[in-house]
């Protein structure tokens, strides 16, 4: 016995289809409250400083990745979006430039002792992601 009694002809399967991706658009450019930018560049910023700690501050890094991950959960929850990633290219482009500079202050810490190279990541990463906060926040506009 079925359970699908109806089969949509190829009309309705394609309307169906556009459908989803309008809803997953729409929830994907749901706008974000403005004081999460500011809250994960400084996350950001934080975790890129951990590595000027030497190996104390894996501890640190841990704390902060801990720490910027319940934030963005707790905020897309509260939105209803814990899981979509922005539609935004130059925002998914700011974050990676951000993670590049997380992983390049590990390298940095790796190979020197002196701490400013770290610090000028640090700030940098943290510039990245705010830049890419305002395409963000001017692509999807102001929360409701």
């Amino acid at each position: 016995m079925e359970n699908n009694p109806h089969v949509p002809n190829p009309a309705e399967a394609r309307e169906a289809l556009a459908n989803i991706d309008t809803a997953q658009r729409a929830v994907r450019d749901t706008p974000w409250p403005t004081w999460i930018y500011l809250v994960n560049a400084l996350l950001i910023g934080a975790m890129t400083l951990t590595f000027a700690l030497g190996d104390d501050g894996h501890v640190f890094l841990l704390g902060t990745s801990a720490a910027l991950t319940a934030v963005n959960m707790l905020a897309g929850y509260r939105m209803g979006t814990p899981f979509a990633l922005p539609t935004s290219r130059v925002f998914l482009a700011a974050v990676g430039a951000s993670v590049a500079c997380v992983l390049a202050a590990f390298i940095v810490a790796e190979l020197t002792t002196q701490p400013w190279p770290i610090v000028v990541l640090a700030v940098v990463a943290a510039a990245f992601y705010l830049a890419g906060g305002v395409a963000h926040r001017r692509s999807t506009g102001a929360p409701r």
